[in-house]
Parts: C-alpha cells; structure tokens; sequence
C-alpha cells in the first residue's frame, strides 16, 4: 500500500508545462510496438527509498545504465533522469534472460520474450525524499515481435519487477561502495 501510495504521490508531482526547474520531475513518454498511444512512462514507477542525497543516487544510476551496457537517450542531471526510451534487443538483457524481466505470453517454443525481438523502454527518475535522503523511480516496460517466419503484430510486455530490483539493488551497492561519490 506504502509502495502505491508513493507511485500516486510520484506521478501527481510531475508537471504537464511551464517551466523546467531542477525539482521537477521529467514528463517522460516512450513509444512502443502494439501500444496503441504513447506510454507515460513516469506513471508504471517502481519506487525504492535511498540513504543519499538525490544527485549521488542519479549518478548511481547512470553508472548501472553503463554496467548494463544499455546506451542512454536521456540523461538529465537537472532533472535527475536517465534511460533508453526504445532498446532492441533479443533473448538477453542486462545479464538476465528476457522472460526472466519481461512477460510477453507464451507459445509451444517457450516464453516468448526469449524468442521474439523485444522493443523496451528503462527509465530511472530520482527525486528529493525526506532527512536528504532520495526516491528512485524506475519505470520498465517493452513489446516484443516474432521475426520467425512471416510478419505478425507485435505484443505488449509486462515487467516482472526483476529488473527493477536489480536496478535498485545495484544502486544501493555503488552507494555503499563509495559514500562520499557514487
């Protein structure tokens, strides 16, 4: 419920226009495969709380993105955001299998993440928590297609939330490895 609450409370903050200020959280919209309209990517947050102000915790994880090997199209240090708003990759991401972070269905071959080619979306967004501390939002989603054969429409993915926990995870350890620069 904690959890939920703080995803409203993230999203409510997030401003529509007018000016950028370094406190406002970034408006990110990411287009995907068999969606059908754009995906306001700041709205599916998966939310962790960190033990460090929020500029070290960006650059915690901008440095996973680099650890991931996952090339960044965004990355806003005034804003706090970084991420790949369309990353195509098959089988494998981030040293985890696709069906193990993304849920595509399945069919007689298996899960289709790890057969189909997989178009996503990783967006982490740090905004300024209590007592100095800072809130990670990460946001993760994809589609994925069969190129097998003839053309077939693209599905939608879900995140598992491995992902996610990694991401945070991998965070929190950069933290504690170097406190006074992560």
């Amino acid at each position: 419920m904690r959890r939920t609450l703080l995803g409203l409370a993230f999203a409510l903050a997030i401003p529509v226009g007018g000016s950028v200020a370094a406190q406002d959280a970034p408006h990110v919209r990411v287009i995907l495969p068999g969606f059908g309209t754009p995906i306001a990517i700041d709205t599916i947050l998966a939310l962790t709380d960190h033990d460090a102000p929020p500029d070290r915790v960006w650059t915690a994880a901008a440095r996973v993105f680099d650890d991931y090997r996952i090339a960044t199209d965004i990355r806003d240090s005034l804003r706090r955001a970084v991420g790949a708003t369309r990353y195509v990759k098959s089988s494998s991401m981030a040293g985890f299998t696709m069906s193990a972070v993304l849920e595509c269905g399945s069919s007689m071959t298996g899960p289709n993440a790890d057969n189909f080619r997989i178009t996503s979306a990783l967006v982490a967004v740090v905004r300024p928590g209590p007592a100095g501390r800072a809130v990670l939002g990460i946001g993760f989603i994809g589609s994925g297609r069969d190129v097998r054969g003839s053309s077939t429409d693209p599905v939608k993915c879900a995140s598992t939330g491995r992902l996610e926990t990694d991401f945070a995870e991998r965070v929190r350890k950069l933290l504690r490895a170097a406190p006074g620069d992560a």
